[in-house]
């Protein structure tokens, strides 16, 4: 049986990656410098690339723009929650608030939210990559999905998807 994500949890998951991206950084063991100071409103642009799990409406080269985040900062620790109605759309599946580290102007998150769809709990794990330059950022997004065995699973056993994220305030 072949799992469709419905689009909605897959722009809510998206939503919640993209804040990620904006509110994290990264745990290297270089010191990329003190923290860029990125607090403030910012509105994303997500391009979606490659489907690896084969998410309905998800096309290479589509984009979805619009997507309001709120970023607070307190040195380094960041705390990002999504604004309007995507922000409705954010608590409604994974949480409204995300928190994290910045670490100079690099930004780096892996964050795994778990579902259910009949017989199958599968994990998504997002891993983000962030580089912020003024009142911009830009990164990537790369989801990869784990599932629990049962064959309702389908592609979601193990799968990867990828999207490119921008954002400006």
């Amino acid at each position: 049986m072949r799992l469709v994500v419905r689009m909605g949890e897959f722009v809510m998951r998206t939503i919640l990656l993209a804040l990620v991206v904006a509110t994290t950084a990264a745990c290297s063991s270089t010191d990329q410098g003190p923290p860029a100071q990125v607090a403030g409103d910012y509105t994303l642009t997500v391009t979606d690339n490659q489907n690896g799990c084969n998410v309905e409406n998800f096309t290479t080269g589509a984009t979805q723009s619009g997507i309001t985040v709120s970023i607070t900062q307190n040195g380094s620790s960041l705390s990002a929650t999504g604004t309007g109605s995507m922000g409705l759309m954010l608590a409604f599946a994974t949480g409204d608030t995300l928190n994290g580290y910045i670490d100079g102007q690099a930004a780096s998150l892996s964050s795994t939210v778990g579902h259910t769809q009949g017989g199958c709990a599968y994990s998504t794990t997002a891993t983000v990559n962030l580089v912020f330059s003024g009142n911009q950022f830009e990164g990537n997004v790369l989801y990869t999905d784990s599932g629990n065995g049962s064959p309702d699973c389908g592609v979601m056993q193990q799968c990867t998807s990828s999207q490119k994220v921008t954002g400006s305030r």
